[in-house]
């Protein structure tokens, strides 16, 4: 039974060795050996759809923690903040360090405010406050990068290239 063990064993070693030289002859590298790689293209229609996705996300999340729906608040806050952090991307592409440094605020808010919401008992009113921050943030983006067209009511980028 001994013997039966030890052959197995220098079975699976003897597997593991080939497949590693196959995807070594393969080409095939870990992920990490591609961190040199660039970010991915984060067009503006992607941009516009994202922000589309935060804006529902985050009313639904102001709503949730207005009648302090504490789990309903936190998934939607997931939802905003995770669309919301792959926009740095947009942001880097075109050169927009003030962008950045506004997303990152914002995201930060987002982080605290899913902690006051994770909280034991929920600060109701730290919660509200919190939620009123990232409000304030997102529309003080707003005003310095998007324009509405009267007519039309639709949105445009302001000083930043498409």
């Amino acid at each position: 039974m001994f013997r039966s063990r030890v052959r197995t064993s220098v079975r699976r070693s003897a597997g593991r060795a080939i497949l590693i030289a196959i995807l070594g002859i393969a080409g095939l590298r870990p992920a990490a050996a591609d961190d040199k790689k660039p970010y991915p293209v984060f067009t503006a229609e992607q941009f516009v759809a994202a922000m589309k996705t935060i804006g529902q996300a985050f009313t639904a999340t102001n709503a949730a923690v207005t009648r302090s729906e504490t789990e309903d608040a936190k998934a939607y806050l997931a939802i905003s903040r995770d669309r919301l952090a792959t926009t740095i991307t947009f942001w880097r592409d075109r050169n927009r360090e003030d962008a950045v440094k506004m997303l990152r605020d914002t995201v930060a808010l987002m982080d605290q405010l899913d902690g006051t919401l994770s909280a034991e008992r929920v600060d109701a009113s730290a919660a509200g406050n919190l939620a009123k921050q990232i409000g304030a943030s997102c529309a003080a983006c707003h005003q310095k990068y998007r324009d509405q067209d009267p007519s039309t009511k639709s949105y445009r980028f302001k000083g930043v290239t498409e």
